[in-house]
């Protein structure tokens, strides 16, 4: 992606639809990041109690299923026989390079590091998803064609150690 190309009225526009606080793109050796003033609006304890678990937790909170889903992630980016390969980005998440064609990987594939996993697509353009580690992927943890967030799991990969 190249930063000349990043329309920010859209990113702002998809970083609100989204619920967004934060985004880095990186290109090279240049980053940028954009991050969102959030108000925090207060009406009860609950309320404040709700605030403090999103604070901790980094998400939404929508009962004791999001906190175990969470819990869930956390433990498996601390597992180090496995990696968490994670969303650079916000966009729609694709298995294939075009609708018509094979995935590049599927579970149980073995992977070297620099295989492209997927395709991220973020405001019309496809970026290429690569593996930083050489393993077996051992989970898919996001449908094609579903939208992912920033930092969202994608695959999980049994590093060979």
């Amino acid at each position: 992606m190249k930063f000349k190309d990043v329309d920010l009225n859209e990113l702002f526009r998809m970083m609100e639809e989204h619920d967004v606080a934060e985004i880095v793109l990186k290109d090279g050796k240049t980053a940028i990041e954009v991050k969102r003033n959030r108000e925090p609006t207060h009406t009860s304890d609950s309320a404040d109690k709700t605030d403090a678990v999103q604070a901790e937790t980094g998400g939404a909170v929508e009962g004791e299923s999001n906190r175990e889903s969470n819990t869930l992630i956390t433990e498996q980016k601390n597992n180090e026989k496995y990696h968490i390969v994670e969303a650079p980005l916000v966009g729609t998440f694709y298995l294939s390079p075009a609708p018509d064609e094979e995935a590049f990987v599927e579970v149980g594939d073995q992977v070297n590091s620099g295989d492209v996993l997927c395709i991220v697509e973020a405001m019309k353009s496809m970026n290429e998803i690569q593996t930083d580690v050489s393993g077996v992927i051992k989970e898919i943890c996001v449908d094609n064609a579903e939208l992912v967030e920033f930092e969202q799991p994608l695959f999980k990969i049994e590093t060979n150690v």
